[in-house]
């Protein structure tokens, strides 16, 4: 019984050594920023009219060097419930002045956005300049998660801070102001988040 132990013993250690090691493969990501968006609104018998305007600037790292990244978006739309004329245009830039920062009280968004229009596919430039003025209290957060798996595993985590703002400013198409004496609202965010994946085969 002891040699058939032993025999047994001695192919298990042989086995093992004559496994591959399982080869990982990880994932990082990093990403950390400013944003802030704006609605404007305003009803009435026979129109409607909205606004909606974002803008974040970021860094970002997957591997080597961190790259710095901004994008601004905006999105107009008017309706004429009597008349029955509706229009809208969208775009969006990454070359625009932002004075976005960590504080949260108070931002700033100046640029030309080419607009297209998407029932006829016609662009055309709008100036934009957004001030934003961070009101109440900052609410902060944290989020995080692990996930563990046959031959996977994921980490990720996420802490931000959000306030609400005035906004006030211009968004000028065809020369009209058309933000004008709409009501608006915004927010202020600053965050960070990271993930971590690995991948064994």
């Amino acid at each position: 019984m002891k040699k058939l132990m032993l025999g047994l013993g001695t192919a298990l250690v042989v086995l093992s050594m004559s496994l591959p090691a399982m080869a990982a493969t990880t994932y990082k990501y990093q990403v950390k920023g400013e944003s802030a968006y704006a609605n404007f609104e305003q009803s009435d018998r026979c129109n409607t009219t909205g606004v909606y305007v974002s803008a974040a600037d970021s860094v970002t790292k997957v591997s080597g060097a961190p790259t710095p990244q901004k994008q601004a978006y905006l999105y107009y739309w008017k309706q004429n419930f009597c008349t029955g004329v509706y229009s809208e245009g969208y775009g969006s830039s990454n070359d625009f002045t932002s004075t976005l920062n960590k504080q949260l009280d108070s931002a700033n968004l100046t640029g030309t956005f080419t607009i297209t229009d998407p029932f006829t596919g016609t662009t055309k430039n709008t100036d934009v300049n957004i001030n934003w003025t961070g009101t109440g209290d900052i609410s902060r957060g944290n989020t995080r998660y692990h996930y563990q798996g046959a031959g996977y595993s994921s980490k990720y985590r996420s802490i931000g801070s959000d306030r609400q703002a005035n906004v006030s400013g211009s968004v000028t198409v065809d020369g009209t102001n058309i933000v004008a004496g709409l009501t608006g609202y915004g927010g202020l965010n600053s965050s960070t988040s990271a993930s971590l994946e690995i991948t064994r085969r």
